[in-house]
């Protein structure tokens, strides 16, 4: 008897080798930057201008899709307060109480697989991330890693914890006063070393120190520093210094 497998079918699209020759000419302005200069001279306008004109309901949302739709849906409304901008009984879109971001769960239905808990992180860059971790655990919420420097000595600090499917949450924030991080195991800073360097973009971009914009938000080389270690260490920084990933600079590139 012959067994026949079918193959899954492959749900990407073919790439237009003009489009892959795009990326690598901006990841090359990336190994070659050496400074904020280079930035300036090297980064070219898009091809294409930006396309969309946003709604005013909301912008951009990701969706994903849970066996316990219950579970998720009080964990992000009863237990981390957050409000609905959409809800019905198979659909949840989650919000801010301001609405400054939007993601949405819905439950796997028949024939459907859930969405694999590692496929992506939530991350949230916070104030006072030392005295949201205590309320969160106020609450019951159990933290996988703690709020610790990203590395040693750092004030940027990193902290997880995850979604009753799974999916990883990841807290950022700046600590004024740097807490003595050999009380951390081990094990819990290898942990936060790991999502600090998945998480390599979020804090140059939301800093802004690639678009001179550092003293809005009152952040020191030496914090850039600490956190370019980090990038050093893993691969995200060329041996020159620079941070080998986009750059957005004023003019909407």
């Amino acid at each position: 008897m012959m067994l026949t497998f079918l193959k899954k079918p492959d749900k990407r699209l073919p790439v237009n080798p003009r489009v892959r020759a795009y990326g690598k000419a901006r990841i090359d302005i990336a190994s070659r930057a050496r400074s904020s200069a280079d930035w300036d001279r090297l980064w070219k306008r898009p091809l294409n201008p930006f396309p969309f004109a946003w709604d005013d309901l909301w912008n951009q949302c990701i969706e994903y899709r849970v066996d316990d739709f219950a579970a998720e849906v009080g964990f992000f409304i009863d237990m981390l307060g957050f409000s609905v901008n959409a809800f019905d009984p198979d659909y949840a879109m989650f919000t801010s109480p301001l609405g400054e971001f939007y993601f949405s769960v819905t439950p796997a239905r028949d024939g459907e697989k859930s969405t694999p808990p590692d496929s992506f992180r939530l991350q949230f860059l916070i104030r006072e991330i030392l005295q949201t971790a205590e309320e969160l655990r106020r609450r019951g919420i159990v933290f996988e890693t703690w709020p610790q420097p990203c590395m040693p000595g750092s004030s940027l600090y990193i902290g997880t914890f995850r979604s009753p499917h799974g999916i990883a949450i990841d807290l950022w924030g700046f600590v004024a006063e740097k807490v003595d991080s050999t009380r951390v195991s081990p094990s819990q800073s290898k942990q936060s070393e790991e999502i600090a360097y998945r998480a390599s973009n979020l804090y140059a971009e939301a800093s802004g120190l690639r678009q001179g914009k550092a003293s809005d938000r009152n952040i020191t080389d030496s914090d850039y520093g600490d956190f370019a270690q980090g990038f050093a260490r893993r691969g995200f920084m060329n041996e020159a210094g620079s941070i080998e990933s986009k750059y957005n600079p004023k003019d909407g590139g």
